[in-house]
């Protein structure tokens, strides 16, 4: 219901990811100058990331003539740094994390300054997710609940889910907060009553599963009253409103969420004229991956170069935007600003 994509095509290019992460698997520096081999960096299965990076990966093997696999982990902080080592072609990153790790702000020790970014794929509003027979309806009655504020794979999100416990007047001290590994322990523990709220990204895989196998179904709860503290608390989010809709599981009412993007990310290792045609096969192709994939389905195709970028281009992608026609002055000052940085 959430991604038309062929069963056969998630379960090859499963197969494929679990291929990459075997030892010996060729993901190193070498790897990232072979056009023959691209790996993409993505969450676990069942999330939007690692269904976005299974379509790129199909599009990038059929229209671009790319041998492409995807290498999953348990959340986009864990291979930042390896991006940033020319260890991994590509990633798919939250703009949180990316701004961090570029601006080398906690968690991270130290800038990674290699960072690069071809474009971005799709919006993520984030918001917390409670059983549907829960009295939690806003932020605000957080207090003292079991609340998921922490993933070890994904540290810059605690930082986000810092802003949105603001928004209701609250902080981590505030709620009986939990440390979970990943997306999928949160979730086990949302089903199995040992947390009262996990904060998600709306209508994922994973979240499906836990609206039935939960007998009331989820719900998402709505943003506190100082919305202003979202946006102070973590730059790159910003309040966005959800519309009800149908096949969107657990929105009842217009509910007011946090909402961030994904980013597909490489570093300076990548060479110019392979990051142009990974682009560029995308750009071609985004017809096609908005019809088959929910997550990019109301995403317009010059949205894919943003201006307001929290880290640099990489050279292969700007040389395409400019003869895509779009690349703006507002995307050169933006440009140069980033790149003085380092």
């Amino acid at each position: 219901m959430l991604i038309k994509i062929a069963n056969a095509v998630v379960v090859a290019f499963a197969a494929l990811a679990l291929t990459a992460c075997q030892p010996g698997d060729d993901t190193g520096p070498d790897a990232i100058a072979a056009p023959g081999l691209i790996t993409i960096g993505s969450n676990p299965a069942g999330t939007h990331v690692y269904a976005v990076a299974a379509g790129l990966a199909k599009t990038m093997q059929e229209k671009g003539g790319l041998r492409t696999t995807i290498r999953p982990f348990s959340g986009s902080s864990v291979y930042l740094p390896l991006l940033q080592r020319g260890e991994l072609a590509l990633g798919l990153n939250i703009s949180i994390d990316a701004y961090l790790a570029y601006a080398g702000l906690p968690p991270y020790d130290s800038r990674m300054g290699n960072l690069r970014l071809l474009g971005m794929m799709f919006p993520l509003p984030i918001m917390y997710m409670v059983r549907a027979d829960s009295d939690i309806q806003k932020v605000e009655d957080l207090r003292g609940r079991n609340v998921v504020v922490t993933f070890r794979a994904n540290a810059a999100l605690e930082q986000l889910h810092t802003g949105i416990l603001a928004t209701g007047g609250l902080t981590p001290d505030d709620v009986n907060s939990v440390v979970v590994a990943g997306l999928p322990e949160a979730m086990r523990m949302l089903t199995e009553g040992r947390a009262d709220a996990v904060p998600t990204g709306l209508n994922t895989a994973l979240a499906l599963q836990v609206n039935s196998s939960v007998p009331s179904g989820i719900r998402y709860i709505t943003m506190g009253a100082d919305e202003a503290r979202l946006a102070e608390i973590m730059p790159g989010s910003e309040p966005v409103t959800i519309m009800p809709r149908a096949g969107l599981a657990g929105i009842e009412k217009p509910t007011r969420v946090a909402g961030i993007v994904d980013y597909l990310n490489t570093s300076v290792a990548l060479p110019e004229d392979l990051a142009y045609t990974i682009i560029k096969t995308i750009h071609d192709s985004w017809p096609e991956l908005r019809r088959d994939y929910t997550q990019m389905a109301d995403t317009p195709l010059e949205a894919i170069a943003p201006a307001n970028i929290v880290h640099p281009y990489h050279d292969g992608a700007v040389r395409f935007y400019k003869e895509a026609g779009l690349w703006t002055e507002q995307h050169q000052r933006n440009q140069d600003r980033l790149l003085e940085l380092n």
